[in-house]
């Protein structure tokens, strides 16, 4: 957030009269909120949480972001006069029909809120979490919103997945002080999209790290998860050809009483019903002209940096727009 922090915030050009909405308050929509106002145009951010800052507030911890930092940055943006309007769920609160009514362009900078699933037996058993959601409630309480119900983990903890999310729900349940936590990746420590040292320095810390391992079905007692039926694979073929395989006869079973499923996360398009189809092109245009995407939206799941970056450009498209307007 120092790189926000460090942009030149004067405008360097005369108020256009134009107005531009930015759905999604996060690193994205802050660049890319920056970037307009410099430009002269109106600028609104709408943000579906109790503040802007994405996942930088409520998905990461503070180890990897100074989050006084962030709420500094959005004091100075609302300071300059960019209006931000919070607890807004464009889509659900508010149509976007009637964003890209209202306004002379839009920008659709909603992250990768989604989480992708396992679909395996039982995965709607109680005491499974999808870990993005866990950490966005422990975040939120953290942050003092007192009135998140954040479920209490406990006993055997199995985390399914080998990303940061994943390290982090492993960190969130060390915290709980629970009995044991166990870290399930289908590949090797080596393949881990964390990186294999922070998954190393994970295990130096007690988590049980059980890589080349995959959930096939969750078994439970009275409707709550107890268990996780998995089997071992491991990568058949050379390397340029390898693919991921199931070991033969390996079915063995793991003890869990809570799970948190880290598997990968999808772009959050805004959902406006069956009748509005929207086509976004690979440089953040879409089929409707004043329409933009930007951040993870577009990327996928990505770091912040390019976030901030797909951000600052994707602005830049939007006043060539506007200038032609």
């Amino acid at each position: 957030m120092e790189f926000l922090l460090k942009l030149d915030t004067e405008r360097n050009a005369s108020p256009t009269g134009k107005k531009v909405a930015i759905i999604g308050g996060g690193p994205a929509g802050l660049s890319a909120a920056i970037e307009l106002f410099r430009s002269g145009h109106g600028v609104h951010v709408y943000e579906k949480m109790p503040e802007p800052g994405g996942l930088l507030l409520f998905g990461m911890p503070e180890y990897r972001i100074n989050k006084e930092k962030v709420r500094e940055t959005i004091r100075k943006l609302k300071d300059l006069g960019i209006v931000f309007y919070t607890n807004k769920n464009v889509g659900n609160d508010i149509p976007l029909s009637e964003i890209i009514r209202d306004y002379d362009a839009v920008l659709i900078a909603t992250g990768a809120w989604e989480n992708n699933r396992l679909c395996i037996p039982g995965e709607s058993l109680d005491g499974i979490y999808y870990a993005l959601d866990f950490i966005i409630k422990y975040h939120l309480m953290k942050l003092g919103y007192s009135d998140i119900n954040l479920p209490k983990l406990y006993g055997h903890v199995a985390v399914i997945g080998g990303g940061l999310t994943a390290v982090d729900a492993c960190h969130i349940a060390q915290q709980n002080k629970v009995d044991s936590i166990s870290l399930i990746y289908r590949r090797g420590k080596v393949h881990a999209p964390a990186g294999r040292k922070i998954i190393e320095n994970l295990e130096a810390s007690g988590v049980k790290v059980l890589e080349y391992t995959q959930p096939i079905e969750f078994l439970g007692e009275l409707g709550r998860v107890k268990t996780i039926k998995a089997v071992k694979t491991k990568f058949v073929g050379d390397r340029e050809s390898s693919r991921l395989c199931i070991v033969e006869d390996s079915v063995h079973l793991i003890p869990a009483d809570n799970v948190l499923i880290a598997v990968g996360l999808k772009p959050s398009i805004p959902n406006n019903g069956s009748s509005f189809n929207l086509e976004i092109r690979e440089d953040g245009r879409t089929n409707f002209e004043n329409v933009f995407v930007a951040g993870d939206a577009l990327l996928g799941p990505s770091y912040v940096g390019f976030a901030l970056r797909s951000g600052k450009k994707t602005a830049e498209l939007i006043n060539e727009y506007l200038r032609k307007k």
